[in-house]
């Protein structure tokens, strides 16, 4: 993983499905550090996308890649966490009512050799988080709805983001906090203020034609070069 103050991570949901290989290699040759896959499952969320076989394909493909992969799947299980280790991801989160044994999935993710991080969803509060730092390696702050790109960033969320970061710094550990829904130009700097630093961003960069550019611009609205 890259240690840049700030990482971005590309979603392919919002990327041409049907030229993904070409989108993703434009999309790591022009500013994105991670690249983010949206596992969606027609139950959790109404949407249906990517399953193990297209990461280990891609993984093929870009073997240096940091692959993230978001699992919006109910319930979530130890072959589906398995087969999605398996097949490529650097890192895999998931929402914590989609399982009875929260810690122990967490503990699975990061025996198979990956980071382990939970996703909330808006409605979901953060105190579980308090009892499971030790096994956290980063956090996924849902800034709109989980289902469908394109959403607004729900403001309400940045609250959030700025109570994760808090019970971080009181605990002292110091996970990736992520952010993903509405991050675009207008957006991604309330996010970093509040405590983010993992940006998952989909239209505002697959949906530029010039990503080295809509990278470049997401960057100076953080303040970097």
């Amino acid at each position: 993983m890259s240690e840049k103050r700030f990482l971005i991570a590309g979603s392919i949901l919002s990327a041409d499905l049907l030229n993904l290989e070409k989108d993703v290699a434009d999309a790591l040759a022009n500013g994105s550090d991670v690249i983010h896959f949206d596992v969606m499952d027609y139950h959790f969320v109404p949407n249906l996308t990517f399953g193990p076989g297209f990461l280990k394909a891609m993984r093929a493909r870009f073997p240096q890649a940091v692959f993230d992969v978001h699992l919006m799947v109910d319930p979530v299980t130890d072959k589906i966490i398995e087969d999605y280790a398996q097949a490529g991801a650097d890192m895999i989160s998931f929402h914590p009512e989609t399982t009875f044994h929260v810690e122990r999935m967490l503990t699975l993710i990061q025996n198979l050799g990956c980071k382990a991080g939970l996703a909330l969803n808006p409605g979901t509060a953060p105190q579980c988080l308090r009892y499971l730092w030790d096994k956290l390696d980063f956090v996924l702050v849902m800034t709109v709805n989980p289902g469908f790109g394109g959403q607004k960033l729900i403001p309400s969320c940045l609250q959030k983001v700025a109570d994760v970061k808090r019970m971080a710094t009181e605990a002292n550990v110091k996970p990736l906090i992520e952010v993903d829904g509405g991050v675009d130009v207008r957006t991604i700097k309330a996010c970093a203020d509040a405590g983010a630093n993992l940006f998952v961003v989909g239209s505002a960069f697959f949906g530029k034609p010039d990503r080295k550019e809509a990278a470049t611009s997401l960057r100076g609205a953080l303040g970097e070069e």
